[in-house]
């Protein structure tokens, strides 16, 4: 199904967006909903990023809010657990919903936003998102903001609808579609929020802040999957060109790099299987390893089509911009310092 459905519309998924069509067929094939076994899971998002970074990266945004919902549990912060659950998690285990998340300010250091703050019934959500992926096509989607005040040291999760929902929220605003070196297929949007209420009953978890923060330092480590993936998308190109033109130097370089990238993979996948603070500097060096890789064997691609890959519009073209946005996707300073370290 990605080999013949999602690879072949992946130019136009990068030119004019993502279509629900891809993602609904991957629901169909039960690859959007229930997560798979890690080791499948892992396949399936280098497949999806080697046929089409653009569907691979609305699949893995609706990876987060799903676990997220299907793990939460009732607390006095968040007392209304499953009302929330009753109206979303089926639809979203299923591939009925498609769900967007928005998380990755919560990263950054400065003043918190969005802020969340604790009124009767729910919480007042205040601030800006530079960017949601999905909106257009997502029925829902999860914010995370930081508390304030008496809250200020935990992390609101919270579900709304998203831009295919007919459902209006007072106080959210959304721009208009952002233009972007990469991925601008993904119906990634700017939201304000002003004052939005946003009652219990849409609320899955207040977490601790330093706690989720921790947490989430220890899996932004690790490889991305996608960067494998789109290694192997831009191999695989590569190998047709020299099986095309019997080029046995072009032969080895595809032989010479997938050989790099099943090392750097093994490795990687092997210490994230057991992640922990004391291998974190590992992970680190095979996270920006593996994207320096994704890097060299798309260029190889624009070297190998020549001339015919400066048009605009190709797979190689393509193929380069992915690679750049996987070096800033899920980047936290930690993971700046050790790519960047790789250029010393």
């Amino acid at each position: 199904m990605i080999a013949d459905f999602i690879a072949p519309r992946a130019l136009e998924s990068d030119a004019t967006g993502v279509a629900r069509a891809s993602i609904d067929a991957l629901a169909a094939a039960g690859l959007l909903g229930i997560p798979l076994a890690p080791h499948a899971q892992r396949e399936l998002g280098e497949l999806l990023s080697a046929a089409d970074a653009s569907t691979w990266f609305c699949w893995v945004q609706h990876q987060t809010p799903l676990k997220t919902l299907a793990n939460a549990e009732a607390t006095p912060a968040a007392p209304a657990v499953a009302a929330l659950k009753a109206r979303w998690l089926a639809g979203m285990e299923s591939g009925e919903y498609l769900a967007a998340v928005a998380f990755a300010h919560v990263r950054r250091p400065g003043a918190p936003n969005p802020l969340a703050t604790r009124v009767a019934g729910g919480w007042r959500f205040t601030g800006t998102l530079d960017w949601v992926t999905s909106w257009d096509i997502a029925d829902v989607v999860m914010i995370m903001a930081r508390g304030d005040g008496a809250d200020a040291g935990t992390l609101v999760s919270a579900f709304l609808p998203a831009g295919r929902s007919s459902e209006a929220v007072d106080g959210l605003h959304v721009g208009e579609p952002l233009r972007l070196l990469a991925m601008s297929g993904t119906h990634t949007r700017p939201l304000c929020l002003s004052d939005v209420f946003i009652p219990d009953e849409s609320v899955a978890a207040v977490h601790d802040a330093p706690a989720w923060l921790e947490a989430d330092a220890l899996k932004t480590s690790d490889a991305n999957p996608a960067a494998f993936g789109v290694t192997r998308g831009a191999l695989g190109e590569l190998a047709g060109i020299a099986d095309e033109r019997q080029d046995r130097t072009l032969a080895d370089v595809v032989e010479s790099l997938a050989a790099q990238c099943r090392e750097i993979r093994g490795r990687a996948y092997a210490l994230a299987d057991v992640a922990s603070l004391a291998n974190r500097e590992d992970r680190l060096d095979l996270r920006a390893a593996s994207l320096e890789l994704a890097i060299r064997a798309s260029t190889a691609v624009v070297i190998a089509r020549a001339g015919a890959a400066i048009i605009a519009g190709t797979s190689a073209e393509r193929r380069v911009r992915e690679s750049v946005f996987l070096q800033v996707q899920a980047q936290t300073a930690e993971s700046r310092r050790a790519a960047l370290a790789r250029y010393l």
